[in-house]
């Protein structure tokens, strides 16, 4: 009997729930999902401070370019 009473109340609010639901979830399996690490390397040459994604590794140590890897 309580039930039938709150029935019309949640009605509506499940239908304002289902979208808002269903939109985070597919925003979830799409999004990107990458590890990007925000690390710096000091060159070995010139002492100029690089990030991981441009630091060219030569020998064993961390260049910021091929101009200092090669020199």
């Amino acid at each position: 009997m309580v039930f039938l009473k709150i029935l019309p109340l949640l009605i509506p609010l499940i239908i304002f729930l289902i979208p808002i639901i269903a939109k985070n979830y597919i925003k979830f399996l799409f999004t990107e999902k990458t590890n990007r690490n925000d690390l710096m390397f000091e060159c070995y040459k010139c002492g100029t401070y690089s990030h991981e994604s441009i630091v060219v590794k030569k020998e064993g140590k961390n260049f910021c370019s091929n101009k200092c890897a090669s020199a």
